[in-house]
């Protein structure tokens, strides 16, 4: 080595890191922002798909409610007709079971 390199070393420069130097607030407030509106505008379409699909659950429902009802109703008046079949022969045959035993009427 020579006198003058040792005498004088060449500085060394260290990068001096700053934590905050790529920080810009603006950036990061604007992009919380969008995150954001973004979450709030994805719930709401969430809701909203829900709202709809509940809607058509409960139509499918009242539906099948409604047919429920139209059902047992008809059945209630089938059995209404067939208990006054039943009652007008039970009639007839009375009325042929007292004549073949000779009760005049």
């Amino acid at each position: 080595m020579s006198k003058t390199e040792t005498q004088n070393p060449t500085p060394k420069t260290e990068a001096t890191h700053t934590p905050f130097a790529s920080f810009d607030p603006m950036t990061a407030w604007t992009t919380a922002q969008q995150t954001f509106h973004k979450m709030f505008a994805d719930a709401q379409a969430r809701a909203q798909a829900f709202t709809e699909e509940y809607a058509a659950l409960e139509a499918q429902m009242y539906a099948k409610a409604q047919a429920s009802v139209a059902n047992w109703a008809q059945l209630t008046q089938d059995a209404i007709a067939y208990s006054a079949q039943l009652s007008q022969q039970a009639r007839k045959l009375g009325a042929e079971a007292a004549r073949k035993m000779g009760v005049g009427a």
